[in-house]
C-alpha cells in the first residue's frame, strides 16, 4: 500500500511539471502581468475618484437665518427703544449666490432682510415688522503672489418703513484680506487680518472703516477628533476695530463731523458643522449652526453706547 501511494505521488508530480511552462514562458507571463497592472489604477485611487464630487456648474449659493437679541450696526442699536424692557427678537435672513470665473475671480450678490418684533414701537404708524432690506453685489479676486484677497462691492440699503430720500442709501466698498500663513510657516492663515473701507455716496457721504483679526480653533485639530459633537465644532474669537469718518455723525445727525475711533467689537462664535456630523454627502451641500456673542465697546461716548448682544444662525450652502 505504501509503495503504491509513493508511485501515485511521483506520477502526479511529473504531470504537474509537464503542464508548467518553461522559465522563458513564465518570465513572459510575468512581464505581461506587470504591464497590465501598471496600466490599471490602484484600487484606493479608484475609490477616491468614485467618492469625490465636483460641482457640475461653477455656481454656489447659500441661505441663512439669524435670531439675534439686538440689531447692532456700526456700534448703533437699531432695534431698541425707551422702555423696551425684555428684549424683542430680531430676525434676519440672507440669500446669496456666487459664480466662479476661474482665473478672473468670482462675482456674486445677496439680499438681506431684517424684521424687528418691536417695530410698531419704533414706528407707530407702520404695522409692518420689516425694518430693512439690503441688496449687494461684488467681485472678488485672490492675488496669491502677495497673499491678498480683494473684494470690490456695492450695497443698496432700503428702509421700507421710511419715505422720501430717507427710504434708501448706497455704498461702495473695498475689502482686503491677508493670508499670514507665510509669516507663521503654517498651512493656513493664523490671524486672518482684514481691512474694509465703506463710502456712502448717497445720503450720508461719510466713510466707515473696519480692521480686524480672528482665528479658527477646530476641536478636531486639538485632539478631539473622536469626541462626539466636539469633533465637529469650531470656536472663533475675533476682534474688530471700527473707525468713523463723518458716517456716524451724519447717520445720527449729531452735527459734529470728525474722524475718530468709533468702537471695538469683541466676538466669540461657536460653529457646529451639522452636515459633517450627519455625514451628509458633499453633493447635497452643507448645514451649520453658529452661536455667537458680541460686545461692542464704544469709544465715542457722545453718540454711541456699549452694546452686548448675541444669537444663533442656521445656514445652508451648496
Amino acid at each position: 500500500m505504501m509503495k503504491m501511494s509513493k508511485m501515485f505521488g511521483l506520477l502526479l508530480l511529473m504531470g504537474v511539471l509537464a503542464t508548467m511552462p518553461d522559465v522563458a514562458q513564465a518570465e513572459d507571463f510575468l512581464t505581461e502581468a506587470e504591464e497590465v497592472q501598471s496600466k490599471a489604477e490602484p484600487v484606493d485611487e479608484q475609490y477616491v475618484e468614485a467618492d469625490g464630487w465636483e460641482k457640475p456648474i461653477p455656481f454656489s449659493f447659500g441661505i441663512d437665518y439669524t435670531l439675534v437679541s439686538d440689531y447692532i450696526f456700526r456700534g448703533i442699536n437699531f432695534s431698541e427703544y425707551a422702555g423696551e424692557g425684555r428684549e424683542k427678537p430680531n430676525h434676519q435672513l440672507s440669500v446669496g449666490g456666487e459664480v466662479d470665473l476661474g482665473e478672473y475671480g468670482a462675482v456674486g450678490g445677496s439680499v438681506w432682510f431684517e424684521w424687528f418684533a418691536g417695530q410698531e414701537s419704533l414706528t407707530p404708524n407702520d404695522s409692518s415688522n420689516l425694518q430693512e432690506v439690503d441688496y449687494s453685489a461684488y467681485w472678488a479676486y485672490d492675488f496669491e503672489q502677495i497673499y491678498t484677497s480683494v473684494e470690490l462691492g456695492w450695497i443698496y440699503y432700503s428702509f421700507p418703513r421710511l419715505s422720501g430720500d430717507a427710504d434708501a442709501t448706497q455704498e461702495w466698498y473695498v475689502s482686503l484680506s491677508f493670508d499670514d500663513s507665510f509669516l507663521f510657516g503654517t498651512e493656513e492663515s493664523v490671524l486672518n487680518p482684514f481691512f474694509t473701507l465703506y463710502h456712502d455716496f448717497d445720503d450720508f457721504g461719510g466713510y466707515w472703516m473696519e480692521a480686524g483679526v480672528s482665528h479658527d480653533f477646530a476641536m478636531a485639530d486639538m485632539g478631539m477628533e473622536d469626541v462626539m459633537i466636539l469633533k465637529d465644532v469650531t470656536v472663533t474669537p475675533s476682534l474688530t476695530l471700527g473707525i468713523d469718518h463723518r458716517w456716524v455723525d451724519e447717520a445720527l445727525a449729531s452735527g459734529s463731523p470728525s474722524t475718530r475711533l468709533a468702537n471695538l467689537t469683541y466676538g466669540m462664535d461657536v460653529f457646529y458643522d451639522l452636515g459633517s456630523a450627519l455625514e451628509m454627502p458633499e453633493q447635497y451641500g452643507s448645514i451649520g449652526i453658529n452661536g455667537f456673542l458680541y460686545y461692542s465697546q464704544a469709544f465715542r461716548d457722545d453718540v454711541l453706547n456699549d452694546e452686548f448682544y448675541g444669537g444663533v444662525t442656521l445656514s445652508y450652502g451648496w
